[in-house]
């Protein structure tokens, strides 16, 4: 988590534990996955274009799966909403989404949501 946000988390979890109510949290930024598909061509688009789509990722790692020749960068977005009342957690929801690349080209995406459609 980063240092904001990890303030952020801290200032409202203090004054949720004075009582102050129902607080609607959001961490992360939301991007839509069907741009991947509308915006992009697997093989041909490079990391320039996923940037244009979705913008910067949150994180940047490396992936290896078993039928993959080697590993494949991926970069990582991610987004959450928690409604907390008073010290318990009401409800979460998320939205992920892991892009993959084979050098400098886009290579697929692979994404989940509990977020309810928009």
């Amino acid at each position: 988590m980063r240092p904001t946000s990890r303030a952020l988390c801290t200032i409202l979890l203090a004054g949720l534990a004075t009582g102050c109510g129902t607080v609607r949290l959001e961490l992360g930024r939301r991007v839509d996955p069907s741009l991947l598909e509308s915006n992009l061509r697997i093989g041909q688009s490079t990391r320039a274009d996923v940037l244009a789509a979705l913008g910067a990722p949150r994180g940047e790692g490396r992936a290896w799966f078993p039928m993959d020749a080697g590993p494949r960068t991926v970069w990582s977005y991610a987004y959450g909403e928690a409604m907390v009342e008073g010290m318990r957690v009401n409800d979460t929801r998320e939205l992920s989404v892991w892009v993959y690349f084979d050098g400098d080209r886009y290579d697929g995406y692979l994404w989940f949501s509990t977020l309810p459609k928009r």
